[in-house]
């Protein structure tokens, strides 16, 4: 076990050392069933801040995600350790208030933690779809524009570039009935790759020609299905 994982183990049980060093040394072991569900109550809430790191959705994106399942594990904390306190020292409570009080303020938990995880969910999706989709378009332009440099022809240059400016121009968001176009631009452009390493002027144009056409045909079945 890493030295840093050791201190923040530590640092975690600091809390619950102390609350329970306190509860029995000043209240004994003997009490009520409502003092009983404050302690439990204040253990599961901690318990549950701490838990609340393996929630976060993973990727470069995790803070943004984690942010606000953080805020409500801590204020859920916050408000069941004053209530809890405060049902510890009032022992003559009426059990059936303190329940109802508890499980309102669990469920409100409950809910708004399971409704951010449900939203991160469909954030990260919605954000991974989107990186997917904007694949072609980054991959694409990144190898014509590196192709653009390997090339000295003016009239090469135009050509290459026309193709360059209409993918970098295209819809991003894609569809599954244009990936077999989109891939087939993408080895089209490594076919074109080949043929200015090999400096084959015709045999570029026709390269040229044929990514243009997939290109517009892509962006037109795309406007289709939109």
């Amino acid at each position: 076990m890493k030295k840093i994982n050791i201190l923040w183990a530590s640092l975690n049980l600091i809390f619950l050392i102390a609350f329970n060093a306190l509860f029995f040394m000043l209240g004994g072991k003997d009490h009520s069933a409502t003092v009983w569900i404050s302690y439990g109550l204040i253990h599961f809430s901690y318990l549950m801040l701490l838990a609340t790191p393996y929630f976060v959705r993973g990727g470069g994106a995790s803070s943004f995600y984690g942010r606000p399942l953080y805020s409500i594990s801590y204020t859920y904390f916050l408000v069941e350790l004053i209530t809890g306190i405060i049902f510890i020292l009032i022992t003559t409570a009426n059990i059936k208030l303190i329940l109802t009080i508890q499980i309102v303020v669990t469920a409100i938990y409950a809910y708004f933690l399971l409704s951010n995880l449900i939203a991160n969910e469909y954030t990260a999706d919605s954000v991974i779809r989107h990186e997917i989709e904007l694949q072609y378009i980054k991959e694409s332009s990144a190898k014509l524009n590196s192709i653009l440099r390997q090339i000295s022809d003016n009239k090469m240059i135009k050509k290459v570039e026309y193709a360059y400016d209409l993918i970098k121009s295209s819809p991003v968001k894609s569809s599954y009935e244009v990936q077999a176009i989109e891939q087939e631009v993408i080895d089209e452009i490594e076919n074109l790759r080949e043929a200015v390493g090999q400096n084959n002027p015709e045999q570029i144009i026709g390269i040229v020609k044929k990514i243009c056409t997939l290109a517009e045909d892509r962006n037109r079945q795309l406007k289709l299905l939109n």
